[in-house]
């Protein structure tokens, strides 16, 4: 019984040690936060064109500050639609929406080749593999 005691005694004791979290340390990672939203800055760009599936997703995004301008297109063999976007301090919206018939759905083509580019990760390509039962694409790196 003495033992439950004084482990109850210091869980308590390094409860109340505990630095309280009260609204000054609020407002300053507040204020923190608002300093790097408002000074962050990137952009990337991102793309997939699909020559197996008959597919295309092409993103670009950059930031300054609080406004955030992205495009993004996508394929389907039907229709490539690019949006184009705005974020800033009154929302998500998009600016600028453009359509365009390109065909009558995807074309699969099993020679085909399926090439992945980025800003962060460079560009590689992928083929379908008939050759390997457990690995079904070759990497292709250029």
């Amino acid at each position: 019984m003495f033992k439950f005691v004084l482990i109850a005694s210091l869980l308590v004791s390094v409860a109340f040690a505990a630095p309280p979290q009260d609204a000054d340390d609020a407002a300053e990672r507040a204020e923190l936060e608002r300093i790097q939203n408002e000074s962050a800055q990137y952009s990337f760009d991102s793309g997939i064109k699909d020559g197996i599936n008959d597919g295309i997703f092409d993103r670009e995004e950059s930031r300054d500050g609080q406004k955030i301008l992205d495009k993004y297109s996508t394929s389907d063999g039907y229709g490539m639609r690019t949006v184009h976007y705005l974020v800033d301090e009154n929302g998500y919206r998009v600016v600028k929406e453009e359509v365009e018939i390109i065909g009558e759905g995807p074309v699969f083509n099993s020679e085909g080749q399926a090439d992945v580019q980025g800003s962060l990760f460079g560009k590689y390509s992928i083929m379908l593999n008939s050759d390997d039962s457990d690995k079904h694409f070759k990497d292709i790196r250029a």
